[in-house]
């Protein structure tokens, strides 16, 4: 039918309300009395009959041959991504053990798939979130709040030496994907498509990346017996610079003005002069230099945050005041 303009009216002093085109009325038999669904999705809105349901997404992943240990696993995520209510993993022959493991992980991975029917040719998983229920921004919180609390552990990590709490943050890094996941679903699908919607995406993404340096760092401090004092109060220093550097981006993402952020961004050279400062004492130590590499990049992503969070300060207001 095509797209077609109707005017808004006021009703009652407070509802807004528009006429429905006759020809979309007749043809899905609206009467007076009917239902009307709606699916708000950012931007946009859907109208459909309250009897006729939505169509449901039913994609297949047929396997034909042997895998790469990687391949499968990038594929199911990629899958997830581009959205769907089911997806029927199946083979011509039977699926093998490790196949079963790797869709049993991926259910695992990503938020609200479940497997729902299981034979030896075919696995069938469904999408139960309702995402209404569990909105873009509250992900957003939760994986600021899951990074944040990680870089801090972390330092608590490289102080102590715990063994537990080096394998609770790298074991964290699953959670921080599974929301990283679930944005770029949502917003690859349309559910979301308002004027933050690039910035959120990439905002994701660095999240992601800092998460993935704090578990490069426990990785390494991992593997050491012991650690010099003196080594680790520079490296201890060096990374509560950066993560604060860090907790003020993420938090400034959530609502700051842009001297603030011009701040922030401005702490890039600071960054790079305490790297250079520790990289050339490196005191003949592969670990100490590798640290100290991860931490400047946790500072840098930060640094990036406040960037990306003055591009949307800028894109969403017409007028700017400085």
């Amino acid at each position: 039918m095509g797209i077609e303009s109707r005017k808004v009216q006021i009703t009652g002093g407070s509802t807004y309300i528009i006429s429905l085109p006759p020809s979309w009325v007749k043809a899905n038999q609206i009467k007076k009395g009917s239902t009307i669904s709606m699916d708000i999705m950012g931007d946009s809105l859907t109208l459909f009959p309250n009897e006729k349901k939505k169509t449901e997404i039913t994609k297949e992943l047929e396997i034909t041959g042997n895998l790469s240990n990687d391949m499968l696993p990038r594929i199911l995520v990629s899958m997830y991504i581009s959205g769907f209510d089911t997806l029927i993993v199946k083979s011509d022959t039977y699926i093998s053990q490790d196949i079963k493991d790797i869709v049993k992980k991926f259910s695992r991975l990503v938020m609200g798939v479940e497997i729902f029917e299981e034979s030896s040719r075919a696995i069938t998983l469904q999408n139960v979130l309702d995402a209404d229920s569990f909105p873009l921004s509250t992900a957003l919180r939760r994986m600021i709040m899951n990074v944040q609390l990680m870089i801090t552990d972390t330092g608590k990590a490289v102080e102590n030496m715990e063994t537990e709490l080096i394998e609770n943050i790298i074991g964290r890094d699953d959670d921080v994907d599974r929301y990283h996941f679930y944005i770029m679903k949502e917003i690859s699908i349309g559910r979301y498509e308002g004027n933050d919607t690039i910035f959120n995406l990439v905002f994701s993404r660095i999240l992601e990346r800092v998460a993935d340096h704090a578990v490069n760092i426990c990785s390494i401090i991992k593997e050491l017996q012991d650690f010099d004092q003196k080594k680790k109060n520079e490296l201890l220093d060096y990374l509560s610079y950066s993560n604060d550097v860090f907790q003020r981006a993420t938090t400034s993402f959530l609502g700051a003005d842009l001297k603030t952020l011009n701040q922030i961004v401005s702490l890039k050279a600071d960054i790079l002069d305490k790297k250079i400062l520790l990289m050339k004492k490196k005191y003949g130590d592969v670990a100490f230099s590798g640290i100290v590499e991860e931490v400047s990049r946790i500072g840098l992503y930060s640094t990036d945050i406040a960037e990306i969070t003055m591009d949307r300060y800028v894109h969403k207001n017409t007028n700017i005041r400085l």
